[in-house]
C-alpha cells in the first residue's frame, strides 16, 4: 500500500510538472502568431499568410510561419516581450503596447524638411571665412598669409587672406574655369570674376529633368535667370531609403520633401492580438 502512495505521488508531481510547462515564463523559446494593429484598426503587419493578404500588406517573399523567440531576451519590442508572460499553449491575448514599450518617441532632430522649390544663385561670394579653429584643424596650423590651399576632395584653390580671429580665404578662379561638381546633376563654368563675386553657369537647361545622386525623386529645371536657377522637385509616393546613418521615410507634402530617420512605427500605440502555439523550457 505504501509502495502504490508514493507511486501515485510521484505521478502527481510529474503531471503537475507538465501542467507548469504550458505557462510562458521568461527564458522560455516560445512560438506565436501574431497580427499588429494600429489604434485605427490597420494591419501593419502579421505572422499569418491571409490575415496579410486581406489588408493587401502581403510580402511574397516573406515566409509567414510563426514567430519563434527566447522570452525576455530582447528580441522583440519591450511590450511584447512582457506581455507575453503567464499565457498558455493555445491562448490569445491582445496586448496594447505605447510608443515607450514600442519604436520609442518621435525625436524631431531625426527629421528634415527640404523645399519642393529650390533656388540655387548664379553669384558666389569670392570671399568666404572659416573659424581659425575649424581652418587649423582642416589645414593644419602653420599657414601665412599668401599661401595657396585646396579644398580636400576637390581641385579648387584658394589664397589665405588672412589669419586674425576667422581665416578669411579667396576663390582662385578665373574666367571660363569649369567647377566640377561629384555627385551633382551639372556642372559649373565662371562666366564673371570681380573682387567681391563670381558668376556661374550651370550646364542644364529650362525644362530639362535632371537626377540628384542619392535620392529616389527627379527634379525639373523651372527657370534659370542672371542671379539665380529655379528647380522644382517631382513628387513620389512615401517610399523607404537607405540614408547614411540608416532607413530614411521620403514622403512629399506640397510644400516640402519630408525626410524622416526615425522608425516607421515610433511614436505610435501598438496593439498586438497573439496567440501562443508552443512552449518549449
Amino acid at each position: 500500500m505504501k509502495k502504490i502512495v508514493i507511486i501515485l505521488l510521484a505521478a502527481m508531481l510529474l503531471l503537475s510538472g507538465c501542467v507548469g510547462k504550458t505557462v510562458v515564463e521568461k527564458g522560455d523559446k516560445i512560438s506565436v502568431n501574431y497580427i499588429g494593429r494600429l489604434p485605427d484598426g490597420k494591419v501593419f503587419d502579421t505572422s499569418i499568410e491571409k490575415v496579410a493578404k486581406e489588408n493587401d500588406i502581403f510580402i511574397p517573399e516573406k515566409t509567414y510561419k510563426p514567430l519563434n523567440i527566447t522570452v525576455g531576451k530582447g528580441e522583440v519590442i519591450k511590450g511584447f516581450d512582457a506581455g507575453v508572460i503567464g499565457m498558455k499553449v493555445g491562448q490569445t491575448k491582445t496586448l496594447t503596447i505605447p510608443p515607450e514599450e514600442g519604436y520609442g518617441q518621435v525625436y524631431p532632430q531625426l527629421m528634415q524638411a527640404i523645399p519642393v522649390i529650390q533656388v540655387e544663385p548664379t553669384i558666389y561670394p569670392r570671399i568666404v571665412e572659416l573659424p581659425i579653429e575649424r581652418f587649423n584643424a582642416t589645414y593644419g596650423a602653420n599657414h601665412t598669409i599668401g599661401d595657396i590651399i585646396t579644398i580636400p576632395g576637390s581641385s579648387i584653390n584658394l589664397t589665405v587672406q588672412n589669419l586674425t580671429g576667422n581665416a578669411s580665404l579667396s576663390y582662385n578662379f578665373k574666367v571660363g574655369d569649369f567647377i566640377p561638381l561629384p555627385g551633382a546633376p551639372w556642372n559649373l563654368t565662371v562666366i564673371k570674376m570681380d573682387a567681391k563675386n563670381f558668376t556661374v553657369n550651370y550646364s542644364v537647361k529650362k525644362n530639362d529633368v535632371i537626377q540628384f545622386q542619392g535620392v529616389p525623386w527627379n527634379t525639373t529645371v523651372v527657370d534659370i535667370s542672371n542671379v539665380n536657377i529655379t528647380l522644382r522637385h517631382n513628387p513620389i509616393p512615401d517610399t523607404m531609403i537607405q540614408g547614411t546613418f540608416g532607413p530614411m521615410k521620403v514622403s512629399f507634402n506640397e510644400t516640402s520633401i519630408l525626410l524622416d530617420q526615425n522608425r516607421e512605427l515610433a511614436g505610435k500605440t501598438l496593439i498586438f492580438t497573439v496567440t501562443v502555439e508552443s512552449i518549449d523550457k
